[in-house]
Formats: structure tokens, C-alpha cells, sequence
């Protein structure tokens, strides 16, 4: 059997297009990863309780000046809206009751930052396919 260069080009050609479309396969995929990851991150802080355990704790962290009397939620019933002195040990007790219930949340948050810069830095850094 005899080959022609025709074939062989055409054999290399196809085979090269091959490795570039994987190649930009995977960036595609990684690409849609990060978006995903964002889509989540923003999922969790566009949340609930997320929200409300966020503003009550940044009212009881200033709570240096103003009002003698906060209206924060309860930490035991999110649905309850307790009155709490501005400067009572309740504040203390509260704000690390906030704190607690959001750390799984900010861990999360956190783990999913990580993976998505790590995935940015891999995308960014990779050598495209030369031609």
C-alpha cells in the first residue's frame, strides 16, 4: 500500500485539530467550573439566613453609637426579634452565637474560593496549543 503526503497531512491535520479541540475542551469545562463555583458562593450569601445572621451581627458590632436598644433576631429562632441593651453582655454573647452559626457557611465559602482560584491559576497559566 502506498501513502501519499496528502494523506499523511490530512492524517496529522486531523489529529492536530484533535488536541487542540481536547484542549480547549478542558478549558471550556474548567471555565464552566469556576462559573459554578461562583454560582454557589453567591447561592450561600444570597441566603437566608445568611443574610439576616450577616446584618444583625454588623448592627451589634457598631453598636458603638446610636440607638440604646438594638432589634436584633433571637439566635435560638431566627423568626423571633429580641431587644438587646448596646451595651449589655448579651451583645458579647450573641455576636459569638452569630459567629458560630455562620462559620460552616463562611468555611464553605472558603473552600470553594480556594478551589476556584486554584482552577483560575490552572486555566491562566496553561500553555495553549501551538499551531
Amino acid at each position: 500500500m502506498r501513502v501519499t503526503i496528502k494523506q499523511i497531512y490530512k492524517t496529522i491535520s486531523v489529529g492536530l485539530s484533535y488536541i487542540i479541540y481536547m484542549s480547549f475542551s478542558k478549558r471550556k469545562a474548567t471555565l464552566l467550573r469556576i462559573l459554578e463555583i461562583e454560582k454557589n458562593i453567591l447561592h450561600i450569601k444570597q441566603g437566608k439566613n445568611f443574610l439576616r445572621l450577616n446584618k444583625d451581627l454588623k448592627t451589634l458590632e457598631g453598636a458603638n453609637r446610636g440607638e440604646r436598644v438594638l432589634m436584633v433576631h433571637s439566635p435560638d429562632d431566627l423568626g423571633e426579634v429580641v431587644e438587646v441593651g448596646r451595651s449589655s453582655r448579651r451583645v458579647d454573647e450573641f455576636i459569638a452565637l452569630y459567629k458560630l452559626m455562620m462559620s460552616n457557611d463562611w468555611d464553605q465559602i472558603g473552600r470553594l474560593s480556594e478551589e476556584k482560584d486554584k482552577l483560575r491559576r490552572e486555566l491562566f497559566t496553561a500553555e495553549l496549543p501551538q499551531r
